[in-house]
C-alpha cells in the first residue's frame, strides 16, 4: 500500500507541473465606431474560460455578447449613439486564468462623437419696430436646437444674452437689447455656434434696431426723418437750462422758461404733472430757445447772427429756421414765400394730418402770450370758445430773425420793444383733423413756446 501511495503521489506532481498556462488571443485589439454606434464581431481564442469588463456607466451603451465563454468563439460589441461632444475611448478587458495564472487581453474601443448641430429660431421681438428692434430697446426671443454644447453671442457689448451657453437639447434664449446707441440706427448681429472634436457650424442672424433716439439731459427723445430728407423730433424739448427754473406765474414774464399748458374743464392752466412734462414739454422764451438769458438781445445784428443757432437743442441739433419751417410744411406768413413742393402742403396750408401721418406728432400745445418786452403780465394762448374741451392754437420756438419793434415807431436808438422770430403756428379750432393746420408764423420773442429741434447736416 505505502508504493502504490506513493505511486499516485508522483503521479499528481507530475500532472501539476504539466498544467498550461493560460493564453487568451483576440482577432482585433482595436475597433473604432462612428457616432451613431452600432455592432462589431471580434473573434476570442482561449484555453480557459474567459470573462470580459467594461466599465458601462463611462460609455455610452455597450454590451458584449456574451460576456464570457469556454474555448474560443466569436463576440460581438455593441455601442449606441455617442451623444457627447467629445470622442469616447474605453478598454474592454478579457481574461482568462489557470490555477496558478491569468491572462488578459485588451480591446481598445474608440467611438467619434457627431460634428456639431444647431439651429436658431427668432420667435419674437418685443416690442418691435418697422420689423426689428425698437430704437428704444427691446428683447428678442429665440429657441436653440442643439446636439452638442453651444454659445450664442452678440456682437454688441451691450446686448445682455441669458443663457449664452447650454448642452444638447432646446432652450429658450432671451437677448435683452438696450436704447440704440446710433441715431441712424443699427444691425444687432447674433452668432450661435456648436462645435464638437468632430467639427460644428456657426449660424449668424442679424437684427435691423431702429434709430432716431436722442439721449439729452437724462432724457430720451425720439426723432422721425420727414419727407424733407431731414430729421426732426417728433416730441417737444424737455430742457430745463443750469440756474433756470420753470415758472408756473403769468406775472414772471422774464422767467424763461414755464411748465406746459393743459385744458382742464374748458380751463387752460399751467401742470407739473410729470405726465404731462413728458408729453408736452416746457415752454421756452425765445432767447431761452435760442441759447442766451431773456434780456440779452438787444440788437438786430445780434438775432440775425441767431439763424440756425444751436440754442439749448443737444449738439448737433438746432433750432428750426425759416428755410426748415418752409421745407416742411410750404406755407408761412409773408414776407416768406409759400412752397408748394413742400411734402406736408395739402395745397392751402401746411398739414397736422399729414405732418402725424408720417409720425411728427404735431398739436397746438399752446403758449404763453407776452406781447412784448413792456408787458407785467402774460396770458394763455390756445383756447377757443367754440373747442372748449382742447388747446385750439399754438406756435412753436424758431431761430430765423422777421422782425422789430422799438420803443419808439422806426427809431433803433430809443431800443428795442419786441423782437420776433420765425416759427410754427399749429391750429386745431376746426371740426376735424384733416383741416388742421401747421404753418409758419411769426413769434415775438417774450412769448412762452414748445421747442422742436432739427438735426444738422441734412
Amino acid at each position: 500500500m505505502k508504493k502504490l501511495f506513493s505511486l499516485l503521489v508522483v503521479c499528481l506532481v507530475v500532472l501539476a507541473s504539466c498544467e498550461r498556462e493560460p493564453i487568451i488571443v483576440l482577432s482585433e485589439n482595436s475597433l473604432e465606431f462612428d457616432a451613431a454606434g452600432g455592432s462589431r464581431t471580434i473573434m476570442v481564442t482561449s484555453n480557459y474560460e474567459w470573462t470580459s469588463s467594461a466599465d458601462m456607466a463611462s460609455m455610452n451603451p455597450v454590451s458584449v455578447s456574451p460576456q464570457s465563454g469556454l474555448g474560443s468563439g466569436y463576440v460581438t460589441i455593441t455601442l449606441g449613439a455617442n451623444a457627447t461632444d467629445a470622442v469616447i475611448n474605453k478598454d474592454i478587458v478579457f481574461s482568462c486564468s489557470s490555477k496558478s495564472s491569468t491572462a488578459m487581453a485588451t480591446l481598445h474601443i474608440t467611438q467619434a462623437c457627431p460634428a456639431g448641430s444647431a439651429s436658431l429660431h427668432r420667435e419674437s421681438i418685443e416690442p418691435s419696430e418697422d420689423n426689428g428692434i425698437a430704437a428704444e430697446g427691446s428683447v428678442v426671443t429665440f429657441t436653440v436646437t442643439a446636439n452638442a454644447t453651444w454659445t450664442l453671442v452678440c456682437d454688441a457689448s451691450d446686448v445682455v444674452v441669458e443663457p449664452s451657453t447650454s448642452g444638447a437639447g432646446t432652450t429658450t434664449v432671451k437677448a435683452t437689447v438696450p436704447t440704440c446707441p446710433v441715431f441712424e440706427g443699427r444691425a444687432v448681429k447674433f452668432t450661435l455656434s456648436c462645435f464638437t472634436t468632430a467639427g460644428g457650424v456657426t449660424k449668424s442672424e442679424s437684427i435691423k434696431q431702429a434709430g432716431g433716439i436722442v439721449i439729452y439731459g437724462d432724457e430720451v427723445y425720439h426723432a422721425v426723418q420727414m419727407k424733407d430728407g431731414k430729421w426732426w423730433m417728433k416730441e417737444n424739448l424737455r430742457y430745463i437750462p443750469a440756474g433756470m427754473t420753470p415758472s408756473d406765474d403769468l406775472t414772471a414774464v422774464t422767467a424763461g422758461v414755464f411748465f406746459p399748458i393743459v385744458c382742464n374743464n374748458s380751463t387752460l392752466a399751467f401742470s407739473k404733472n410729470a405726465d404731462d412734462i413728458k408729453s408736452r414739454g416746457y415752454l421756452y422764451q425765445a432767447e431761452v430757445a435760442l441759447g442766451l438769458k431773456v434780456g440779452d438781445l438787444s440788437s438786430v445784428e445780434a438775432a440775425e447772427a441767431l439763424n440756425g443757432t444751436r440754442g439749448i437743442c443737444p449738439a448737433g441739433w438746432h433750432v428750426p429756421t425759416s428755410d426748415d419751417i418752409m421745407a416742411l410744411v410750404g406755407k408761412a406768413v409773408s414776407p416768406l414765400t409759400p412752397n408748394p413742393n413742400a411734402p406736408y402742403y395739402d395745397g392751402n396750408n401746411g398739414s397736422i394730418l399729414l405732418l402725424n401721418q408720417d409720425g411728427f406728432n404735431m398739436d397746438a400745445f399752446g403758449a404763453v402770450s407776452i406781447q412784448d418786452n413792456t408787458k407785467t403780465a402774460g396770458s394763455f394762448l390756445g383756447w377757443a370758445k367754440a373747442y372748449p374741451d382742447k388747446i385750439s392754437s399754438g406756435m412753436f420756438c424758431g431761430s430765423t430773425y422777421a422782425s422789430v419793434t422799438y420803443n419808439t415807431k422806426d427809431v433803433p436808438e430809443s431800443g428795442i420793444k419786441n423782437l420776433q422770430f420765425f416759427g410754427f403756428m399749429p391750429m386745431t379750432n376746426k371740426a376735424t383733423e384733416a383741416e388742421y393746420t401747421c404753418n409758419g408764423t411769426k413769434v415775438s420773442y417774450r412769448i412762452a413756446a414748445p421747442l422742436r429741434c432739427v438735426k444738422d447736416n441734412n
